[in-house]
């Protein structure tokens, strides 16, 4: 069954319609959870290297999947990047037009001890599907001590 925007009802076990949000809270946070014990059993102590940056991002329980969840669990292309993260973290660049570091907004970012925050994407590239096509920006908060660790992870749209 597809839906007005002609979408199947699922794509890979997540549902499209906008009044899902509560499901795909729930993926989210089956993936995380998937994730840290995938990272658990490879001895990788809950962090994924970034190749662009350098650096390894932690995937930090309590702390990478609550942003993460909320936002994401609004748009199912979101809940989608979500289950990939292994592979956005491993693989995410800057956007040569945009500064890939920025400053911190207060709220969650400061409470969470962040000094700056860098930005990178991924793109999904679908030959089949047109639908899953698009851009997903990965957020990641530096700490004082400069500890990278996943804030956010959602796709954007693209203008």
């Amino acid at each position: 069954m597809e839906n007005k925007n002609n979408l199947p009802e699922y794509i890979k076990g997540i549902p499209t319609a906008k009044n899902r949000s509560r499901e795909r809270m729930i993926l989210i946070k089956g993936y995380y959870s998937k994730l840290w014990k995938q990272l658990q059993r490879e001895g990788k102590g809950n962090k994924i290297f970034n190749d662009y940056l350098g650096v390894d991002v932690y995937i930090a329980e309590n702390e990478s999947d609550k942003k993460t969840i909320n936002s994401a669990s609004k748009n199912w292309q979101s809940t989608y990047a979500v289950k990939y993260l292994y592979d956005i973290v491993i693989n995410a660049v800057g956007d040569e037009n945009q500064p890939v570091y920025v400053g911190i907004k207060t709220g969650t970012q400061t409470y969470n001890g962040y000094k700056n925050m860098a930005i990178l994407y991924y793109d999904f590239v679908n030959n089949e599907h047109d639908y899953l096509n698009f851009k997903a920006k990965l957020t990641i908060g530096i700490k004082a001590n400069n500890k990278h660790v996943q804030y956010c992870v959602n796709k954007i749209e693209v203008k």
